[in-house]
């Protein structure tokens, strides 16, 4: 069914919607400019971020939720489908992942030492301190596997297949890395929202080249994984590490 501006319930999915782009979107603009406190602004506990990181995952997979079913009607089985989320071709979906895993650090390498010669310091080219330096290993896996799911979600499952379907596959890959980005300001750092755009067109490209979301998520669980492997083995060395 499509969306029909009449029907109460589908104007209430479309609010939630709008809310949920407030929240991931318009926010992490505001926090980046200073309107509203970044992550550089708070002190970041372990049941702060863990909060955080579960308001998010509610929001990224929340919303797509409530729009299948009141806007258009879909089973959970029909959810799925519209998601690309698909044992077929499961094989094919984790090798992708892992070549992509390995393109987006050769990205990463190279994109790194350019900024660093654009006179960036260590602490400006990566977000992981922030994370990592306040967590336990227990809370780091859940944000690394749930929130990072959630986010592809929402982002390479929900939003790309509405925008697709509305402006075509380049624009859809292209428009969903933008807003991938910009999620990554609150952050209060331009590197790792640049660098997420970069990686965030990648993950576009595998999830319409394959068909199948899985490969995205896969993809980006392993980047996370290994940042975060990295950060753990290299701590007392200069590495661009990021946790998108």
């Amino acid at each position: 069914m499509d969306f029909r501006i009449t029907k109460p319930t589908h104007i209430f999915a479309l609010l939630v919607l709008l809310f949920a782009l407030l929240l991931l979107i318009v926010s992490p603009i505001l926090s980046f400019f200073g309107s509203l406190p970044s992550t550089q602004d708070i002190e970041l506990t372990e049941p702060i971020v863990l909060i955080g990181a579960v308001i998010a995952i509610l929001i990224l997979l929340g919303t797509p939720f409530l729009w299948y079913l009141l806007v258009n009607e879909f089973s959970i089985k029909e959810m799925l489908i519209n998601l690309k989320i698909r044992k077929q071709g499961l094989d094919m979906a984790i090798l992708w992942a892992v070549v992509t895993v390995i393109v987006m650090y050769v990205i990463v390498v190279i994109l790194g030492l350019v900024f660093s010669q654009l006179g960036f310091i260590e602490e400006e080219l990566t977000n992981i301190e922030d994370l990592a330096g306040n967590l336990s290993l227990g809370s780091m896996i859940f944000i690394i596997i749930f929130q990072s799911a959630s986010e592809e979600i929402f982002f390479r499952g929900f939003l790309l297949e509405k925008i697709h379907s509305l402006a075509g596959k380049e624009i859809a890959i292209v428009s969903t890395a933008l807003l991938f980005g910009i999620a990554h300001l609150s952050y209060g750092k331009i590197y790792p929202a640049v660098m997420t755009v970069v990686l965030g067109l990648l993950l576009g490209y595998i999830v319409v080249r394959t068909k199948n979301l899985n490969s995205a998520i896969i993809a980006h669980v392993l980047f996370n994984v290994a940042s975060y492997a990295f950060y753990l083995v290299y701590q007392s060395i200069d590495l661009e590490a990021l946790i998108l």
